[in-house]
């Protein structure tokens, strides 16, 4: 089964990441179906995409050139990204569906309609 369904344009997409400020858009990695921002070392790339679900999912992608994004990268483009009152989930794919065009990268995937349960199961935060 096809899992992507459709790509949307950045002008189609019913939420699509405002960063701040000192993230500068990298115009190499833009066009009118994804936008690329850097940061101290840390390059990002955010889409949207209508997957099998019928749902759009914003796919945010981050990278860093020498090394894997840390887990303060991980917040920060969170953050920045998705928003800090939003929830946002990592994939750990079947091996069979692993896809990875840098040997650096982390995804975040967020749905504006949200079908992310709760998985804190009351415990609190740390």
């Amino acid at each position: 089964m096809k899992t992507i369904l459709k790509d949307l344009k950045i002008s189609e997409a019913s939420f699509f990441p405002e960063p701040n400020e000192m993230f500068k858009e990298n115009k190499n990695f833009s066009n009118e179906y994804c936008k690329g921002w850097t940061f101290n070392g840390l390059f990002v790339i955010a889409s949207v995409r209508i997957m099998a679900d019928g749902l759009e999912w914003l796919h945010v992608s981050f990278s860093r050139a020498r090394k894997m994004p840390t887990y303060t990268d991980l917040q920060l483009v969170k953050r920045n990204f998705i928003g800090a009152d939003k929830k946002a989930i990592m994939i750990f794919p079947e091996q069979k569906y692993y896809v990875n065009l840098h040997p650096n990268c982390l995804h975040l995937w967020y749905s504006a309609q949200n079908p992310i349960p709760e998985f804190s199961m009351g415990l609190g935060t740390i």
